[in-house]
């Protein structure tokens, strides 16, 4: 069961991909363990590395957002001089990372993803961890 979500979810992302140029890829990370679930990122990338970080990104903001009552962390979004991250909910127990070149459009892209999330999200509840 879990082979078959994991293999919708690579539709997903690789068929988002594909529509947009300036995706560099995404990868789709269990919270908070950090442990990569898929990924269409193309090249030399550490997933493991990513997911780790990217889980305690998320948990350091998301523990800001509770010290400061401003509710619940929903999406980070990062810029730096060689490009830019989008860190986003995919569910409770899932994280969306999706990493773009610098002069993408990282709002236009945000708000696309939302779409992903949501169908990210549905088929979350039915994955069990191998």
């Amino acid at each position: 069961m879990s082979e078959k979500i994991v293999e919708q979810i690579y539709s997903i992302l690789n068929d988002f991909k594909k529509q947009r140029e300036d995706i560099q890829g995404q990868i789709l990370i269990e919270f908070p363990q950090g442990v990569p679930i898929v990924s269409s990122w193309e090249g030399n990338i550490d997933p493991i590395l990513i997911g780790a970080v990217t889980a305690a990104v998320k948990l350091t903001f998301t523990r800001l957002c509770q010290n400061l009552k401003k509710g619940m962390l929903q999406k980070i979004i990062v810029h730096n001089e060689k490009g830019k991250i989008i860190i986003q909910n995919a569910g409770p127990k899932a994280i969306l990372t999706t990493i773009m070149p610098y002069d993408a459009d990282v709002y236009a892209i945000a708000f696309l993803t939302l779409n992903i999330v949501n169908k990210i999200e549905k088929l979350m509840e039915k994955y069990r961890p191998v």
